[in-house]
């Protein structure tokens, strides 16, 4: 079953998306655009998918665009119209240099039982790499969690374990763990460090 998708694009972008749905608050619209390279601050951004009180998003995808900017939005949001959701700047390469890795997001997933098989990948021929899993045997039904950092592009290893994989794209590389635990609403959660 796929969970998430990572696609990675000609001029160097990098998005992330889960497969199901997500929700954000009806008023949430945060940007950081200041950055300090010497004395930065990691803030965590969560958001659960409770209906009750927050607004569906369909689609919701993270992108980093090199060398510092990053996004959150949905496939309804416009550019033209300043419409995301997050917006942020964070200069990856110098986070890379001076600590070896940068933590970006972590998603969780639906029950697996509840989730709709997935629709059919890209066909603009954009490079795009599904994040699959299968519920171990032990549990009967469990959320997938995804993780989602960079790393620098020497330390990418093709093919380190079964529940990690490892890509080169542009001037970064990107690391992504998938593990499995017990069922949980859906949640999108991000770090910005600015």
């Amino acid at each position: 079953m796929s969970v998430g998708w990572v696609s990675f694009q000609p001029d160097g972008s990098i998005s992330f998306g889960l497969k199901d749905r997500a929700y954000v608050s009806p008023r949430f619209r945060e940007r950081q655009f200041i950055w300090n390279a010497y004395n930065r601050v990691t803030i965590e951004y969560v958001v659960p998918s409770n209906p009750a009180a927050l607004l569906p998003v369909q689609n919701p995808h993270f992108t980093f665009h090199p060398d510092v900017m990053f996004h959150l939005k949905s496939n309804a949001d416009r550019k033209a119209k300043d419409e995301a959701i997050f917006d942020g700047i964070a200069d990856v390469g110098i986070v890379l240099e001076q600590q070896g890795e940068m933590p970006w997001i972590r998603a969780t997933s639906a029950p697996l039982s509840t989730l709709k098989p997935s629709a059919e990948s890209r066909n603009d021929g954009i490079e795009t790499s599904d994040l699959g899993t299968t519920a171990p045997a032990i549990m009967s039904d469990c959320s997938t969690r995804m993780e989602v950092d960079f790393i620098r592009p020497v330390d990418v290893v093709e093919h380190r374990d079964n529940s990690t994989s490892e890509f080169s794209w542009g001037k970064v590389g990107l690391r992504v763990r998938v593990g499995h635990i017990a069922p949980q609403v859906a949640t999108l959660a991000w770090f910005h460090s600015s």
